[in-house]
């Protein structure tokens, strides 16, 4: 056929077809690759969401442990061999309170103190420091260096209120003998004066 010469009609209707199809296959195929894509994107973005899913979870739950229960009359016990006289502890406080750390430890001017601290709910904070022999120095860092604001009466006993403004820091004072025994802390002087009430003589 020479150059001249046309196509028949047929070969170029084939020709058209093929190139339709060919059009048509390579607009499926990316098609296809999108949503291949877009399915892998997914899938990837909820692997990812499972994984910092469970790290939450993992955090969550250590963030929600709690201190173990302190157990004062052991403590009281421990000290009862150290400090030279017979440890005073809580009895029968209200639920709320509760126990986060007890200890015999040096305190100011050698004295060996016995403390045990409680938290109110949330908020207040209370301890019992108890030492024997204890000279003023002593009772100043105890009370954090308060003054004088007059007396609490506890069960019947009289206990010396001093007080620390600026730091925010109220301290009951009874001395017995050679031991003094210090109820300080961040909480009011009726919570204190409930501590101050349960001390008994560690059995």
């Amino acid at each position: 056929m020479s150059s001249t010469e046309q196509e028949p009609d047929e070969a170029v209707d084939e020709r058209l077809r093929v190139q339709r199809e060919a059009r048509q296959h390579s607009d499926e195929r990316r098609t296809e690759r999108a949503r291949t894509s877009v399915a892998s994107m997914v899938i990837s973005l909820a692997v990812v969401l499972g994984i910092v899913l469970v790290l939450l979870g993992i955090t969550v739950r250590q963030n929600g442990v709690t201190q173990p229960p302190v157990d004062v009359a052991a403590g009281a016990r421990v000290a009862a061999t150290r400090v030279g006289f017979t440890p005073a502890l809580p009895v029968g406080l209200p639920p709320q309170w509760r126990a986060t750390s007890v200890r015999t430890t040096v305190a100011t001017a050698e004295v060996l103190t016995w403390h045990a601290g409680y938290v109110i709910g949330s908020k207040d904070y209370a301890a019992v420091e108890q030492g024997k022999d204890a000279p003023a120095a002593w009772l100043a860092a105890q009370t954090n260096r308060g003054r004088a604001d007059g007396t609490q009466d506890v069960a019947g006993v009289t206990w010396q209120r001093i007080l620390r403004t600026d730091k925010v820091q109220n301290s009951l004072v009874h001395v017995n003998g050679a031991v003094t025994t210090v109820v300080t802390g961040t909480a009011s002087y009726e919570q204190l004066a409930v501590l101050a009430g349960a001390l008994r003589p560690a059995a």
